[in-house]
């Protein structure tokens, strides 16, 4: 009886003993969960003061590159120093009310971040760092930055973030070539060319026998593929160099079977260029063209002309060659006597179009008899039409319509330009003689006033040119050109080459051992409509081709008039990658 009320016992305290230890236990693990979810709210805490840091940040960042100083496709833009940027602010001018800015390295801004809950102050800090300068691509012009921002309060704890942001500005003015169709360089002699390239077709690099090529670029890409080599027909010759990453890479050949017919051709481009030269095959990509705006009679610039000149010629409805003028709305009818010659009738032979067995009849423009006579237009667009030219009407891209009658004009006098200038028109233009010439290197004291050319055909004649001499081959003498040229060219197919970029503007003369110097850009977004003679290099040699982009044309507000139109200003796009955490050790902001 005892023993069984002694074991009975034993059992009650082993039970009440086991209830214990379980009681203890469940209150310690409370108590830690307690510590434990006490210390999660207290990291949440430190990382939403350390993202507040970074959403400041790239703020700053937003409201720096959305500011109207921004003249500049690449502006200096800073968060370190002290000195003034491109959005007309220092740093220590960009904080906001509630911080303090504290110059050093690197520099930084700071808050006080406050918790409510538990009355807590936390310091929050924040650089904006510069991590790649701008750089030019397919595309775009890019900034990098880093941003850095901590969160901390003495006792509490520590938590660090470090984001990434990428600007972006847009624009196809960038480009020294823009094709919408396919683009050829097979240049005759030694031709450096320098800047961004692209086709939204077929890329051909080639150059004759015992001749170079060399493309300084940061970009040349086709939407297509690249060749080594003709389109007209099967051959490889010359030399062509590409530089490698950038402009300032080092020059890489071009071998022969160095191109998409390669199996190897990703691989080869990739090594060789590592980044520079790509088509499809290595993700380049169709970059829209531009809207070119319709240039035909009654069309966009006629409209929005200040100054349109209209050509009624002898022959047709009139025995004498008179110009309505319209000008600020008014429309005047002169003959070239009333307007001091500022415009007149010429013929000549154009040898492309007709070789000698017809002359072509332009209108000379003399631009500063053009300012002087009648006004310059105060928006900055010309407009230039006739009414004798015929356009080529067979459907046949190859063959020139022998229905089609050619008749243009001539810019002459324009080494300098009353203003800055967006010449067009629907038919052929030639141009004359040294045309908007730098005068210093000075943009302020500098002669030189934005201008692009907009026109069915654009020939270069050079200061040696004269109409009376044209059914020969002239000499030439070194001439300057300094504008945009937006113009047509013709079709190459088996056995007929179009000229390409080399002869994109067009040639009439001896130009052995003369240079043609031009600072600009060339853009082709359509067939000529008029002078769709075929190329060919008996009426003229190729000069020594010095030809690079317009380093004024990185002002946005140095573009041609209506240009901004056609090409749009740099717009912005920022990119912004996911905050990651970093340890002490890696954070470049201290406590102190």
């Amino acid at each position: 009886m005892h023993k069984r009320q002694g074991s009975a016992l034993i059992l009650v305290i082993t039970i009440s003993t086991l209830l214990l230890l379980i009681t203890c236990a469940a209150a310690l693990n409370s108590i830690s969960n307690i510590s434990l979810t006490n210390e999660e709210k207290i990291k949440t805490k430190l990382e939403f003061a350390c993202e507040s840091g970074l959403k400041r940040a790239k703020a700053k960042i937003e409201e720096s590159f959305n500011n109207s100083f921004l003249t500049y496709l690449e502006p200096e833009i800073s968060f370190q120093g002290t000195d003034y940027d491109d959005t007309d602010k220092t740093p220590e001018e960009k904080k906001y009310s509630d911080e303090t800015y504290t110059p050093g390295n690197p520099a930084y801004y700071s808050f006080i971040y406050h918790s409510n809950e538990d009355n807590r102050d936390i310091v929050v800090k924040y650089a904006i760092t510069e991590d790649i300068d701008w750089q030019k691509s397919q595309s775009y012009t890019t900034y990098k930055l880093n941003i850095e921002s901590i969160a901390y309060s003495p006792g509490y704890g520590w938590v660090g973030m470090t984001e990434k942001s990428a600007a972006r500005r847009t624009t196809l003015f960038m480009y020294q070539v823009f094709f919408q169709n396919d683009l050829e360089i097979l240049p005759g002699p030694n031709f450096d060319l320098k800047g961004l390239i692209h086709t939204n077709e077929n890329l051909y690099l080639n150059a004759n026998s015992g001749s170079t090529l060399k493309i300084f670029t940061d970009s040349l890409t086709s939407a297509e593929q690249i060749f080594r080599g003709r389109l007209d027909r099967n051959e490889t010759t010359g030399t062509v160099e590409i530089s490698t990453g950038n402009e300032d890479g080092d020059l890489i050949t071009m071998e022969d079977g160095d191109d998409a017919n390669n199996s190897g051709w990703k691989d080869i481009a990739s090594e060789k260029w590592t980044g520079t030269l790509r088509d499809k095959n290595l993700g380049a990509t169709r970059l829209e063209a531009p809207k070119l705006e319709s240039f035909q009679p009654g069309g966009y610039y006629d409209n929005n002309s200040g100054l349109k000149i209209q050509v009624i010629a002898k022959g047709k409805t009139t025995s004498k060659t008179t110009y309505k003028i319209t000008y600020n709305g008014s429309s005047t009818t002169y003959t070239s006597t009333q307007l001091g010659g500022a415009l007149k009738d010429t013929e000549m032979y154009d040898r492309r179009e007709y070789g000698t067995s017809k002359k072509v009849r332009v209108t000379n423009v003399d631009i500063q008899k053009l300012a002087s006579m009648v006004g310059y237009p105060t928006n900055g667009l010309i407009y230039m039409t006739r009414d004798d030219a015929v356009a080529d009407s067979d459907n046949d891209p190859y063959t020139p319509d022998s229905t089609r009658n050619v008749a243009g004009f001539k810019l002459y006098n324009g080494s300098t330009l009353p203003a800055a200038t967006t010449f067009v028109s629907n038919l052929p233009t030639y141009i004359k003689g040294d045309f908007n010439l730098h005068s210093s290197s000075d943009s302020s004291a500098d002669t030189w006033k934005p201008c692009a050319v907009i026109a069915d055909a654009i020939d270069l004649l050079s200061n040696n040119w004269q109409d009376s001499a044209s059914n020969t081959t002239q000499t030439a003498s070194s001439t300057t050109y300094n504008t945009v040229f937006i113009t047509g060219n013709v079709p190459t197919k088996s056995g007929q080459y179009s000229g390409g970029l080399e002869n994109f503007p067009r040639f009439l003369e001896n130009w052995d051992g003369k240079n043609v110097n031009i600072s600009g850009g060339f853009i082709q977004l359509f067939r000529s409509n008029y002078a769709t003679g075929l190329w060919g290099g008996s009426y003229y040699s190729p000069p020594t081709r010095n030809w690079k982009n317009e380093d004024r044309f990185a002002n946005l507000t140095d573009l041609p008039p209506t240009y901004a139109n056609l090409f749009p200003s740099a717009n912005l796009g920022l990119a912004f990658s996911n905050w990651t955490k970093i340890s002490k050790s890696e954070a470049t902001l201290g406590e102190n």
